[in-house]
């Protein structure tokens, strides 16, 4: 059952390591946080397994910093973007105001 477990755990760590499984680069709002790595509980199986647990433990730290590098893209470009959103809010009440509609479109005042 543990050995089942483990190789199920280096499978999926195999996968995780591929940048197309990854965070994928370039890509925003999709950061997925690195999956913590599975250590035996018994002594016997963490004997058995140390090297590949070692090696868990080193992707999952380089994982941490392609996550934490995702989560500060993603803060940049949602802030571009919520500038240009922005902005396009102060156009459309300009617009609005241009056309008195502003009061019949049940739009409040400025935040």
């Amino acid at each position: 059952m543990i050995r089942t477990r483990v190789l199920m755990w280096v499978l999926v760590s195999s996968l995780w390591s591929f940048p197309a499984l990854g965070q994928g680069a370039g890509i925003t709002g999709n950061c997925l946080p690195p999956e913590e790595p599975f250590v035996p509980e018994d002594d016997t199986s963490l004997a058995q397994y140390a090297d590949l647990v070692a090696e868990d433990f080193e992707r999952y730290f380089s994982a941490s910093s392609e996550y934490f590098a995702c989560m500060d893209a993603t803060r940049h470009t949602e802030f571009e973007r919520a500038q240009q959103v922005s902005e396009r809010r102060r156009l459309f009440l300009d617009r609005l105001d241009r056309l008195g509609l502003r009061s019949k479109a049940a739009v409040g005042q400025e935040p």
